[in-house]
């Protein structure tokens, strides 16, 4: 039985991923070599262990090529394996990159796949092939892309598996070889220039035209975000207008599908697809969620602190403001007692220092008998003693 990726061992793997902290679901090979490292596998195996993995060839590792990365480890870590495979087994191949690992697999056994040259664009086509593309068949192409480009425009191989079916005269070797010729970055998706070049290497290879070696030059500034000319004064490669199409139009039977049962789906190599929805997927909405809820709980408490800043500068004007009033009224009626002392008479000041001495000579009257009392009672007491 041959081995393969469980569900467990995928959603391991994704927690060893995400505590990464990926960019764009990526990470550089700086941050996989912490964990690469930790194997303690010689610097010649772990090297052969990314160019195995980077399927792209990007410099990054995907969730995907992570996963092929970290089995790889762990079967040379557990003794599962002595050697490491020149290529990748069919089993650990994600069905999103089986068209890469094809393609390139035609390209190094051919001598007339030779990437994009800059020699002369002699012996680019091939025979009978016919590069010029009509205003027919660009109409025709565009409605194939719109049905099949994601929200940001592009287009992966698998995504127009639905049309492959519908091809007698291409099999899945010229379909991926095809694909390769208008990606030379082995990149996984192809954006709508690109995709309308692949269109129409399909539609020329099922009207039984040979597949063409390569891409001509004045194609290839398509591929560098050039636009091309897909006029019918166009001259590309020395393009001759081709004949007249059948009555039955390239992608006919698949434009008439569109609206059934969705498109056939490429069931080679593993499916990472499978795993939503398991824990390892909750696990990263959970740590998306997270990062935006403290965002906003950044947010609010910036926007608080704010608040309470002017709240708190408008409450301390009022209390500069209340105490100048209460100042300036202190001040008035202190004025005001100065000034009602002094508007006040003189004769009743008067009449009371008269009160004042009377009340004063009564007092030393009465002093004055007090100790006339107290000198008889000396005096007795001295006669009593005597």
């Amino acid at each position: 039985m041959a081995p393969k990726l469980e569900q467990w061992e995928i959603k391991k793997y994704w927690e060893i991923f995400s505590g990464l902290k990926p960019v764009d679901n990526k990470l550089s090979g700086d941050k996989v070599s912490v964990v690469l490292k930790n194997s303690k596998l010689s610097d010649d195996k772990l090297t052969q262990i990314w160019n195995l993995a980077d399927i792209d060839a990007d410099g990054n590792l995907d969730f995907e090529e992570f996963c092929i990365c970290m089995r790889l480890i762990f079967d040379l870590v557990n003794g599962n394996l002595s050697v490491l495979p020149t290529q990748l087994p069919e089993w650990l191949i994600p069905s999103s990159k089986s068209h890469l690992i094809q393609a390139n697999k035609a390209l190094s056994g051919q001598d007339q796949t030779q990437r994009y040259s800059d020699s002369e664009d002699e012996d680019t086509q091939g025979a009978q092939f016919d590069w010029y593309i009509s205003p027919g068949d660009k109409s025709t192409y565009e409605q194939v892309y719109n049905s099949a480009a994601d929200r940001f425009g592009r287009i992966t191989f698998d995504s127009l598996s639905g049309l492959y079916s519908t091809l007698s005269n291409v099999p899945d070797s010229d379909a991926r070889f095809a694909w390769n010729l208008v990606n030379p970055r082995s990149s996984e998706t192809i954006d709508k220039d690109q995709t309308l070049v692949f269109l129409h290497i399909l539609n020329q290879r099922e009207s039984g035209k040979a597949m063409p070696r390569g891409v001509p030059a004045s194609l290839r500034a398509t591929f560098n975000k050039e636009t091309p000319d897909y006029s019918l004064d166009s001259h590309q490669a020395n393009i001759q207008q081709s004949k007249p199409a059948s009555k039955h139009s390239f992608a006919d039977n698949y434009l008439e599908r569109m609206g059934g049962s969705g498109l056939a789906k490429n069931t080679k190599g593993t499916d990472f697809s499978a795993t939503q929805g398991t824990d390892w997927e909750e696990v990263r909405l959970k740590r998306e969620l997270e990062d935006l809820e403290q965002k906003v709980a950044q947010a609010e408490a910036e926007s608080e602190r704010r608040r309470s800043e002017r709240t708190n500068g408008s409450s301390t004007n009022k209390t500069l403001q209340v105490r100048r009033e209460l100042e300036q009224l202190l001040d008035y009626k202190q004025k005001q007692l100065v000034q009602d002392s002094k508007a006040s008479d003189v004769s009743e000041v008067a009449a009371d220092i008269d009160t004042v001495e009377s009340q004063v000579q009564v007092l030393e009257q009465y002093l004055q008998q007090k100790k006339d009392e107290l000198n008889s009672l000396q005096s007795q007491i001295a006669q009593l003693k005597a």
